[in-house]
């Protein structure tokens, strides 16, 4: 079963903050899946995000 994610553990993963990570998800760059009320990042599509912007250190 592959991982999900919160916006709140993805920006700590990133060392960004978790605004900029809904921003990301909003405008598109960042898929999420809407699991209940909330967005989950799952590993794939964070390994997918981190690709497309050039290697995004972790």
């Amino acid at each position: 079963m592959e991982n999900y994610y919160t916006a709140q553990e993805v920006a700590d993963r990133l060392k960004v903050k978790r605004q900029t990570v809904y921003t990301w998800i909003r405008e598109g760059r960042l898929q999420a899946d809407k699991i209940g009320r909330t967005r989950r990042i799952s590993e794939t599509q964070l390994q997918n995000f981190m690709a497309e912007q050039g290697g995004l250190k972790q």
